[in-house]
């Protein structure tokens, strides 16, 4: 009787496995991202999104379009969540370290408090950890079985 499934080898599966369980991790945390970005249109987390800073406004827009980019793509295994994903994580990093003075730069009624303002490094590791996370997967997915 002939298999007409062609074997696999159990070290690929393993592999495959660990990189789709990186994708679809990364992908649940920006479905949560995108979530925060619509909650806060819907003025939904404490401000009146209409009376927020432009800034804001617009990177609300551009994060949900490359959040909802990210959850896509890499559900569905698409290079353009990868491109994505590294687009938004790293504008992320640049956004809340070296442009955090112009972020925070808004008017007194949307002054982030100290427990925000400190809550933005917790961004900064989250997005340098599933940078090295996704880097890892990608370089795996990409390598052949010794």
């Amino acid at each position: 009787m002939t298999d007409f499934l062609p074997s696999i080898d159990p070290k690929e599966r393993r592999r495959a496995l660990g990189v789709r369980f990186v994708f679809w991790t990364v992908a649940a945390f920006y479905a949560y991202g995108a979530t925060v970005h619509v909650l806060n249109m819907l003025s939904l987390t404490g401000f009146d999104w209409f009376d927020a800073p432009l800034k804001w406004q617009v990177l609300d827009v551009v994060y949900l379009i490359l959040d909802v980019t990210v959850v896509i793509g890499l559900v569905r295994r698409m290079r353009i969540g990868v491109l994505a994903f590294f687009s938004a994580a790293l504008s992320q990093i640049v956004l809340y370290t070296a442009l955090r003075d112009w972020v925070l730069d808004v008017p007194d009624a949307f002054r982030p408090g100290a427990e925000q303002v400190a809550y933005l490094d917790t961004l900064v590791i989250f997005h340098i950890v599933t940078c090295v996370a996704m880097s890892v997967a990608i370089y795996v997915s990409c390598s052949r079985a010794g």
